[in-house]
């Protein structure tokens, strides 16, 4: 997607916050038809939140041990993207629902 793709790529000389428990999913766009995870309780950067978020292009691993995996996302971080992947939250699978053809609204930034 183009609001992820030409954000600008996060370097550690940048005001972001490396992490804080204050972030929260903002800026929702629509998409149509539209791969999305859909968490509750997500981790990522010290942070927890709930949300849709756009999938990116690495396939969710399901890891039936504990529960948990990470899964890689198109959302910047304060405005910002990595240079070569998406975020990867980790996210509970007990709580996670993956639509493979979604339309609506799903976050694609972080803030305070």
């Amino acid at each position: 997607m183009d609001f992820y793709r030409k954000a600008p790529v996060w370097d550690e000389q940048s005001n972001v916050p490396h992490t804080t428990k204050l972030a929260k999913p903002i800026k929702p766009v629509k998409v149509s038809n539209a791969r999305v995870i859909e968490i509750t309780d997500a981790k990522y950067r010290g942070s927890i939140f709930s949300g849709t978020f756009l999938l990116g292009d690495q396939v969710l691993i399901l890891d039936g041990k504990n529960r948990s995996t990470r899964v890689e996302v198109l959302c910047k971080w304060f405005g910002h993207r990595l240079a070569t992947r998406g975020l990867a939250f980790t996210v509970n699978l007990k709580k996670t629902r993956v639509n493979d053809k979604y339309t609506g609204e799903v976050f694609t930034d972080f803030s305070k």
